[in-house]
């Protein structure tokens, strides 16, 4: 077993993930993202010349985890922050995971090291009718181009992350007023309605633009390169809404407005106009109605000490 390289198995190994893939068991973003960590794993190993699967000891290892990198603004991070460690350590159990069960290994690094801690969950914030059309404001008249108020425009139709960035130009059906959303893991795909003539406007700027800039190719995406893998079209996605956030200085309860905050309104507003979970759920694509209910801050079961 010691003379399988680390490139061997991970060719091996990322064709087992891609299989899961397909099979539904392992979301792609996750399985990207185990790619791409584990190919920096190969190049990070490979300049401390190792190559070899049970060359990557604990040490090795947790030097991967802590190797400083470029942030998405390509700036060099010599103290990567926990939320990157942690994907970085996902990413090798995952590897080794993977590869003890094909028999390539019998090694398990940092099994015995402790976990990166977690930071303090983000206390909850609820956006206001003002709040949002502040981002509007910012998102179409405090940004140089027409992606920001699209990605906005994207999120208030009930979008999510995962979804806007593989949105495409062809996908907005201004005739009818909707546009359609592609779905993700426990998402389902479905018609978003343009009811919003904000929405339907910053949208359709911005597939004419990206129609005159594309010439004939109207399977463009509206917000993103499509061809980036899943989770960095996500990650992309949520930094541009940073942008619009700053911009505008919203900050519910003290922190930063995230993506999900426009959700949480948007599912409030509509619960409070139908008077329906399920119409909750149906606009944001949610099979479960507790999930959507909680989106809404909708509490409709009683407390245990009630029952």
């Amino acid at each position: 077993m010691r003379r399988v390289t680390l490139r061997s198995a991970l060719q091996q190994v990322a064709r087992e993930w891609q299989e899961k893939v397909a099979r539904g068991t392992l979301s792609p973003q996750t399985a990207d993202s185990y790619i791409t960590n584990a190919e920096r794993l190969l190049r990070f190993t490979r300049a401390l010349g190792f190559e070899r699967l049970d060359d990557v000891t604990d040490t090795v290892a947790q030097a991967f985890i802590d190797a400083p990198g470029h942030n998405r603004q390509g700036r060099l991070v010599t103290c990567p922050a926990d939320s990157t460690r942690r994907v970085r350590r996902s990413s090798v159990d995952a590897l080794f995971a993977e590869a003890r069960r094909l028999g390539l290994t019998i090694r398990a690094p940092l099994l015995d090291c402790p976990p990166i801690p977690r930071s303090q969950p983000r206390p909850v914030g609820v956006l206001t009718d003002a709040d949002i059309d502040q981002l509007r404001f910012y998102a179409e008249r405090g940004m140089p181009q027409t992606r920001h108020a699209a990605v906005l425009g994207l999120l208030l139709c009930g979008l999510h992350t995962g979804e806007i960035g593989l949105t495409g130009a062809t996908d907005l059906d201004l005739a009818n007023d909707r546009v359609w959303a592609v779905g993700a893991r426990r998402i389902t795909a479905r018609y978003c309605p343009l009811d919003d003539p904000w929405n339907r406007e910053v949208l359709r700027l911005r597939a004419d633009y990206v129609q005159r800039q594309s010439g004939s190719d109207h399977s463009q995406t509206l917000t993103t390169n499509g061809t980036a893998p899943a989770y960095r079209l996500q990650a992309s996605i949520c930094t541009t809404f940073g942008e619009v956030v700053r911009a505008s200085g919203i900050a519910p309860e003290g922190r930063s407005a995230t993506p999900g905050d426009v959700s949480n309104w948007l599912a409030a507003k509509i619960l409070t106009e139908t008077g329906q979970i399920a119409e909750v759920a149906l606009r944001l694509g949610l099979a479960s109605l507790d999930r959507a209910a909680k989106l809404a801050g909708y509490e409709w079961r009683p407390a245990e000490e009630e029952i």
